[in-house]
């Protein structure tokens, strides 16, 4: 009788597995053009039966204050080749960047802590020999050429003595600015899910503000519409077979510092030292060093407005309250952008519209100091939040952030105006994207698996 049980179990968990085995190799027969789609159930069964076959690449992004170290982990099924890009894990170094300190100690005390992070990133049942790692170092024209010369030996040394496969001429190396770029948009276009689908004008864009200008970067619907004088760089990119223009456009004066020059005095001479502007709260009263002048800043006098105390000894009562001038400030700050959308910028403002934003620069770093998104983390930020926080700065005296009610009427404004963002809308940070990091690194990992180093 027990032989009989033993022998029915056998036969159920046989025709169990012959069932699963159906599944997955029917699962096979499915085409995968996006490598982002998800791995489901079915694709963990066939790795575990071994019609799958798992692969990990490491990717170092390095910066001035941390260095990140991130683990992809890709999916590939030996029927056809087609593979998944199944998951990120990262971890951050907590002392400074590489370029902090460049002595040898410092840079093998660093590269020792990027493996240190490495190796608590990969499964106990990988192989580092089969492990490929690729180290992205910034523009290092910052560093005398001996620290140069001293960081990348040592790093040389550090990772060629690791475990991980390591190879000189593709492990190391500087990524410049441009590049990075380039590869961050690819990253936050293909975690958006279906690229190999889309056209250009249904990809994100990138909007950033520096001190001077405004940077949008994008996959461009027509090149021959642009005009020569708005495109600061350009370069082709081949997305799934089809080659695709990515431009940044640079339009001039709309940057943090220099767009706030320009408002607060009117646009019209720089020289004029004593400013008043209703984009200053009256309580304001600020010395301002930009561009060679040190301007007095304030606000306009009288500028007032009846509100109902909601606590303390006046609640209840209404009193008057300084405020920068609202309409006041926004009418001013949307001529002042107007007049920088010149007539060959026509295309790019309605190519860029009804796109995702990805926010960088001070666009992002203005979100942060207003509590509308994790410095660190990130968080995508709602324009009805935005608009909220650009009438709290002006409505409400803040002598810590002086200049909060202009700078954020400008980003506004360059919202509304330039990418055509309203208050359903919603800036996207890139920070986390489809659970992985927007970044270059992404873009990075999926060349070194296709190609290896």
């Amino acid at each position: 009788m027990v032989l009989l049980y033993v022998e029915r179990g056998l036969v159920i968990v046989l025709a169990l597995v012959a069932f699963l085995l159906a599944i997955v190799s029917f699962r096979g027969l499915v085409s995968l053009e996006d490598p982002v789609s998800p791995v489901g159930y079915i694709d963990q069964l066939s790795l575990l039966f071994g019609l799958h076959q798992q692969s990990h690449v490491i990717i170092v992004k390095t910066s001035p204050w941390a260095n990140d170290v991130h683990l992809y982990t890709f999916q590939k099924r030996l029927k056809d080749g087609a593979f998944f890009l199944a998951k990120e894990t990262s971890s951050s170094s907590v002392s400074s960047g590489l370029l902090d300190h460049v002595t040898q100690a410092n840079v093998e005390k660093k590269c020792d802590e990027i493996l240190s992070l490495a190796n608590g990133l990969i499964p106990f049942t990988a192989n580092k020999h089969n492990i490929p790692i690729l180290l992205g170092l910034p523009d290092l024209s910052g560093l005398v050429p001996g620290d140069r010369k001293l960081l990348v030996s040592g790093l040389d040394l550090c990772l060629s003595s690791s475990d991980y496969d390591y190879n000189k001429d593709g492990s190391l190396g500087t990524i410049s600015r441009m590049k990075q770029t380039a590869m961050q948009w690819f990253a936050l276009a293909l975690l958006n899910g279906r690229l190999p689908f889309r056209k250009p004008g249904e990809t994100p864009v990138i909007a950033e503000t520096d001190r001077q200008d405004l940077k949008l970067t994008f996959a461009v619907t027509d090149l021959d519409r642009l005009r020569n004088g708005t495109v600061s760089s350009q370069q082709k990119l081949s997305v799934f077979g089809e080659t695709w223009d990515l431009v940044t456009v640079k339009i001039r004066d709309l940057g943090l510092l220099r767009a706030r020059q320009l408002v607060l005095t009117a646009a019209q001479t720089t020289d004029q030292e004593n400013l008043s502007s209703p984009c200053i709260n009256p309580v304001v009263d600020r010395w301002w060093e930009y561009g060679g002048h040190n301007y007095h800043v304030r606000g306009i006098k009288r500028s007032v407005e009846e509100i109902k105390e909601r606590n303390g000894p006046f609640a209840g009562k209404r009193v008057s309250r300084p405020v920068a001038n609202f309409d006041d400030c926004h009418a001013n700050v949307v001529n002042f952008v107007k007049s920088r959308l010149k007539s060959e910028l026509e295309f790019v403002i309605k190519d860029v519209k009804k796109r995702k934003v990805y926010m960088r620069g001070n666009i992002f770093v203005k979100c942060a100091e207003r509590g509308l998104t994790d410095p660190f983390k990130g968080g995508d930020v709602k324009l009805k939040a935005f608009m909220d926080s650009l009438k709290h700065a002006c409505k409400v005296p803040n002598t810590e952030q002086p200049y909060a009610c202009v700078d954020m009427m400008v980003t506004g404004v360059i919202l509304d105006k330039v990418l055509g963002l309203h208050k359903s809308s919603v800036l996207y940070t890139p920070h986390r994207v489809g659970g992985m990091t927007g970044d270059w690194p992404v873009t990075a990992a999926l060349q070194v698996y296709q190609t290896g180093l």
